[in-house]
């Protein structure tokens, strides 16, 4: 079945100029196709009992005995990824200035300021935010509470036309893409102006941004400006580029403890956690490989009722004597689709379409 170690604030940019034109134009291939699978959760009045996550830029801790997956996680927003096209470009915003403009093929085009927008019925929920250039076992992805408006109230208002099939994206700091209404009419398609019980902070687009379920985060600008409704594919800066043009997220596990090559008591047990995440699809299994080994099925933990948020995962195991081991790990979602490929090429290979290789790393035994 088809699908349509990291480098923590790894500009997409920095590869491009790397490779010559020529290259990036043979690595390019058309993203697969991916429709979403729609989820209807009972948004309002959603509530958490989430505990911050460890920061993951931390020295682990030696022991690994210890089991600390065992709760739904959130990502704390200082620990989470910033990916941005231009860094020299960091827009500050003033709220009582900035509107949204929503316009193009509707009935009624409108602005909207943020007080306006925050007194529309509001929606919160728990999702997974990654980026598409997220390595194989990468840190480019966070699990955090996000509260706005649902897009379908701005739908309602402005009235799109029969013609309109995409909407264009405009950002503060110049950043543009595209995203089909086929998408953008799930039912959870967010305007965002709070993560983790607080305001956008400005690295990550206060006032506000868009979270789609299903996509990577090159479809949800931060710091939007105008929603254009538009008839026709529009490429946006990373699409123009070669990256993929759906950016539907990929079914990935990663393994978060034991780290690369971590030195471990032999005869000890240890634990071996980490998430997984799927878009819009459940994760149904979660399987950890030691050395050539059989799969072993670790223990789900499920981050509440929605699929948009990654499951952790464990999974307790001696390693038997002194040695070099390779951990890997492998997930299937509710498609029935089961990750096997192996981690190669651009970024692990995440480029163009993201990835959903097997991670794998070696850990010590002592």
């Amino acid at each position: 079945m088809s699908q349509d170690s990291s480098l923590r604030r790894l500009s997409r940019r920095s590869f491009l100029i790397a490779i010559t034109g020529s290259a990036l134009a043979a690595a390019c291939r058309p993203a697969d196709r991916l429709v979403p699978t729609v989820y209807r959760p009972d948004l309002a009045g959603a509530s958490a009992t989430h505990t911050p996550s460890p920061a993951l830029s931390a020295a682990p801790d030696a022991n690994f005995g210890t089991l600390t997956y065992d709760k739904p996680i959130l990502t704390d927003v200082a620990d989470l990824y910033i990916t941005q096209y231009d860094y020299d470009n960091t827009p500050e915003i003033d709220a009582q200035a900035w509107s949204l403009l929503v316009d193009g093929l509707v009935e009624a085009p409108m602005t909207f300021t943020l007080d306006e927008l925050r007194a529309m019925p509001a929606v919160r929920d728990t999702r997974t935010l990654e980026c598409i250039s997220n390595p194989t076992g990468g840190t480019l992805i966070g699990n955090l509470t996000w509260r706005g408006i649902l897009f379908s109230e701005i739908v309602a208002r402005v009235k799109p036309k029969a013609q309109a099939t995409h909407v264009k994206f405009e950002a503060a700091d110049g950043y543009t893409t595209a995203v089909s209404l086929e998408w953008l009419l799930q039912p959870e398609t967010m305007l965002a102006y709070e993560m983790n019980d607080a305001p956008l902070t400005v690295p990550h687009g206060f006032p506000l941004r868009i979270h789609i379920p299903g996509l990577y985060g090159q479809k949800m600008p931060r710091w939007l400006t105008r929603l254009e409704f538009i008839d026709y594919d529009f490429r946006g800066y990373w699409e123009s580029r070669g990256w993929s043009n759906v950016a539907a997220m990929r079914t990935k596990s990663i393994i978060h403890t034991p780290r690369e090559n971590a030195e471990i008591k032999a005869g000890a047990p240890i634990v071996i956690q980490g998430v997984a995440v799927a878009g819009t699809r459940r994760i149904l299994s979660v399987e950890v490989q030691i050395d050539d080994g059989e799969w072993l099925p670790a223990t789900l933990v499920p981050s509440g009722e929605t699929p948009m948020a990654w499951t952790q995962w464990h999974l307790t195991w001696t390693l038997p004597a002194p040695s070099v081991y390779r951990l890997g790990v492998r997930a299937t979602d509710e498609t029935g689709f089961v990750q096997t490929a192996e981690a190669r090429g651009l970024f692990g290979g995440a480029f163009p379409n993201g990835t959903d290789a097997i991670h794998r790393l070696a850990v010590r035994a002592v």
